[in-house]
This record gives C-alpha cells, sequence and structure tokens, in this order.
C-alpha cells in the first residue's frame, strides 16, 4: 500500500508556524524562568541578613541596643564590620560615592552583591541578584538641588531592603531587624505599596523603593501584575 508523503510546501508551513508559535513563547519562558531566580536569590539574601544579625546578636548583644549607624561618615565601614560583616561570607568589597554619601558594597560567591548606605537610624540596603547589574554611575540620579531625583533600575537590576530602627513605631515590621524597604509607607497592602508616585512600585514612580516589599507582600513572588520585566 503506498504512503502518502508531505509535500515540501506542507513542511514549510509547519515549520513556520513552530517558529512563529516559538518566537512568541520564548519571551514569556526566559521572563518566567528570570523571576523564579530572582524570587529565590531575594529570599535568600532576606534570610542570610536576618540570620547575620542574630549571629552578630550573640556577640554584640541585643540589637535593639546597637548604636545608631552612621550618616555619610567613614563610620559607616567600621560599624558594617563589626555588627554586619562577620556573619556572612563576601568574597570583595568596594566602595563609590552616590547619592547621599559613601556606598559599601558587598559581593557574594553567588554572583550577587549588596550596596549599604546608612541613612540616620537605618541602612538602606540595595541588593542586586546579577551583580553584572551594578552601575556605579546611574545607580542614582541626582536633581540639580543635589536632592534624590530618582532610581531607574529599582525594582527591575536591584532592589530595596533596609534594617529595620530600634525606635520604629509603625505597624507593619515592628520589632523586626531587617525587612524590605517600607521608609514612609503609609499602609499595608497592594494599592498602598503600588499607588505612590515617587516609591510605590509603578512605572511613573521614580524611586520605586517598595517593589521588594510588593514582591514580599506575594510570598516572595513576582506575580502577573507586578509592573516590571527584572534582570
Amino acid at each position: 500500500m503506498k504512503q502518502k508523503a508531505f509535500t515540501l510546501a506542507e513542511v514549510l508551513i509547519t515549520l513556520g508556524v513552530i517558529g512563529i508559535v516559538t518566537a512568541m513563547t520564548l519571551p514569556t519562558l526566559i521572563q518566567s524562568n528570570k523571576n523564579v531566580e530572582v524570587e529565590a536569590k531575594l529570599k535568600k539574601f532576606y534570610s542570610i541578613m536576618n540570620q547575620a544579625i542574630l549571629l552578630s546578636e550573640i556577640d554584640n548583644g541585643p540589637y535593639k541596643l546597637w548604636p545608631t549607624p552612621c550618616n555619610g561618615s567613614s563610620n559607616c565601614e567600621a560599624y558594617l564590620e563589626k555588627y554586619i560583616k562577620p556573619y556572612f561570607t563576601t568574597i570583595k568589597l568596594t566602595k563609590f560615592n552616590s547619592y547621599g554619601g559613601n556606598n559599601i558594597t558587598y559581593y557574594f560567591s553567588d554572583g550577587t552583591c549588596a550596596v549599604f548606605k546608612a541613612e540616620g537610624e537605618k541602612f538602606d540596603v540595595f541588593f542586586f541578584p546579577n551583580a553584572k547589574n551594578l552601575n556605579t554611575v546611574t545607580f542614582a540620579e541626582i536633581a540639580s538641588d543635589g536632592s534624590l531625583a530618582a532610581r531607574e533600575h529599582c525594582g527591575v537590576s536591584y532592589f530595596t531592603f533596609q534594617t529595620i530602627p530600634p525606635t520604629y513605631t509603625g505597624k507593619h515590621f515592628r520589632n523586626k531587624k531587617f525587612e524590605p524597604y517600607i521608609y514612609q509607607l503609609p499602609g499595608w497592602g497592594k494599592d498602598f505599596l503600588t499607588n505612590d508616585g515617587r516609591f510605590g512600585c509603578n512605572k511613573d514612580s521614580k524611586i520605586r523603593a517598595w517593589c521588594t516589599a510588593f514582591i514580599y507582600y506575594n510570598g516572595w513572588k513576582i506575580t502577573e501584575d507586578y509592573p516590571f520585566k527584572v534582570k
């Protein structure tokens, strides 16, 4: 019995359809895998930092009695060297000047890094799931009056955390030590985290500092309503 074979045209059409479907779905798959990678690294860094503080308390006493971090002076590094750095493993340290003074960057063996910047009673911590994405020139955009104008890549290639001051009296994260950035956050929930035009996690926001908290709010998941493609 003679079997019917596919014609060349039929094969080319089939390959063309497969190519179109692949072109449409591959970017989504790649981004989905990137989301999972970033989620895992954010959760890991969060755990490592809280564990480091717990270990430090064994040697340095209760966190609530630690001195106030410096504010842009050279003592910032001394504080970190005593209270934080001995309790996690780093492979390199660098420094650079940006908005708010000195920034101290710790690099980790898994290809991530974290920038520590003292800000009054707390440290602002900027975590890069891929250390290669740290660009000290574009890290912060400064306005003509010297104030912080924007953080274009925040919520995309790096994510903000902070140490919680012992004097913090807000309802959420009270008595905590290291959490997603929540400075000036007026309340807790999706609307609070996403609607603000300066700190909120949205495409019109200038600083986007609450994007980490939004991911945390969703159980450390980058959900479909997350406004950016993370890197």
